[in-house]
């Protein structure tokens, strides 16, 4: 009888076992399903932040706000995600569910989406793919370095400074291209069209210059399909 007994508890106590397993599994996946599994891309260090005690500006990409962003990491895509690009160092931002903010391993990273622009990684930072087309594309690097100090009465702040560089890619050709001339020179058959389109569009190179350089890229490609 005692011996029953104590087969009896055993097998019970050996039935548990499975379930508890299986509930805590359960209870993983509830996890991971809320949390869209968004705990690997949030596993990079703290990131840097720059004090205005310090710096008189931000070396960020366009906003030192976090913005909705798209970013795809080891092929997965994760949306509706908050992103900003610091260009001084070179690294993409994160802000996590708690309000932390952490550095985006790049060597895992397959591009991000921030205002409609796509980044793919590179050696240094990130590259701006400004239009992909057939027959031509451009990308962009904005650069962020320091320049001279900003004197404020008794006290000195350091100061960031952007530098853009813009190349034009044509039937596997690169071209920097500084300024609208240089890139409408690629288009001879082109030019009093391309030149037609700057003026009608009002297209801004000294204020709006990735915008311009892609308008004018995007109708470039529309003329060349149009031949």
């Amino acid at each position: 009888m005692k011996r029953l007994t104590q087969y009896l508890i055993a097998s019970l106590l050996l039935s548990l076992i499975p379930l508890s397993g299986k509930a805590q599994q359960n209870a993983f996946e509830q996890f991971r399903q809320k949390a869209g599994d968004y705990s690997t891309i949030y596993s990079g260090k703290v990131a840097t932040a720059y004090t205005r005690a310090i710096y008189a500006n931000h070396p960020y990409w366009e906003t030192d706000a976090f913005r909705n962003g798209t970013l795809s990491y080891q092929g997965r895509v994760y949306t509706n995600v908050m992103l900003r690009y610091d260009l001084y160092q070179n690294i993409l931002n994160i802000l996590t569910e708690k309000r932390a903010t952490i550095d985006v391993d790049r060597r895992k990273v397959d591009y991000f989406i921030l205002n409609g622009v796509r980044f793919v990684p590179e050696e240094e930072g990130y590259r701006m793919m400004l239009h992909e087309g057939e027959h031509l594309q451009l990308n962009g690097k904005v650069k962020c370095v320091f320049g001279n100090d900003i004197i404020d009465g008794t006290s000195s702040f350091r100061n960031f400074e952007r530098k853009e560089q813009y190349t034009l890619t044509i039937d596997g050709v690169s071209y920097e291209v500084k300024k609208k001339n240089a890139f409408i020179k690629r288009f001879p058959e082109h030019k009093k069209a391309l030149k037609r389109y700057v003026k009608e569009q009002r297209l801004d190179f000294k204020e709006h210059r990735r915008e311009a350089f892609t308008a004018l890229a995007r109708y470039a490609e529309s003329l060349i399909k149009s031949e």
